[in-house]
């Protein structure tokens, strides 16, 4: 038994998520990309593309919701897949959590990167969630909050209230250059 009452813990749940609703940002999360070999053209041993015709694809055929038609070629790059031998679809989920850039406990750590100018801190991003979008987060290759890309730096870990589990809290990293990280 936990030293709040169970009651007492969906109450603040409830107030919590009203001032989530006041605060929160859009973050888009993305996950790995699907891969499907391309049905127009050969593929060598390592799955690339030999940038031959494939001629046994006859009729449209529909992959990750898009149709694609044969198109035959003689010389040069598959025109559908661009030599790659594989059609890549990129899933993306938007989710709306409370962001706070280089919090003053992370800006503790005293982590640095390095920089062709020198050492430079590396901007920090927590966000908190509702535990629905923990496993996107999870699973994440990179996120865009407040239009800057980055990473996930450290995982998210669930936070409660007496039996309740409310959020979750994730650190991501920014991996772009030039971009503003100011809360806003």
């Amino acid at each position: 038994m936990g030293m709040i009452p169970s009651g007492l813990g969906k109450e603040v749940l409830a107030r919590f998520n009203e001032l989530k609703d006041d605060v929160k940002k859009p973050i888009t999360i993305y996950t790995e990309p699907q891969k499907e070999d391309c049905p127009n053209c050969y593929h060598d041993s390592t799955g690339l593309s030999t940038n031959h015709f494939n001629s046994s694809f006859v009729s449209d055929v529909q992959i990750f919701g898009t149709t694609y038609s044969p198109q035959p070629f003689t010389r040069g790059r598959c025109p559908v897949c661009a030599g790659s031998g594989y059609i890549e679809f990129e899933t993306s989920t938007i989710i709306h959590a409370i962001v706070r850039w280089n919090p003053p406990a992370e800006m503790e750590r005293g982590d640095m990167v390095a920089m062709p100018a020198g050492l430079e801190g590396k901007n920090v991003c927590r966000i908190k969630a509702a535990k629905c979008y923990y496993g996107v987060v999870r699973d994440s290759v990179k996120a865009v909050i407040n239009g800057v890309e980055g990473v996930l730096y450290l995982p998210p870990a669930i936070r409660s209230i007496a039996d309740v589990d409310v959020l979750f809290t994730a650190f991501f990293v920014a991996s772009e250059i030039g971009n503003s990280v100011r809360d806003g």
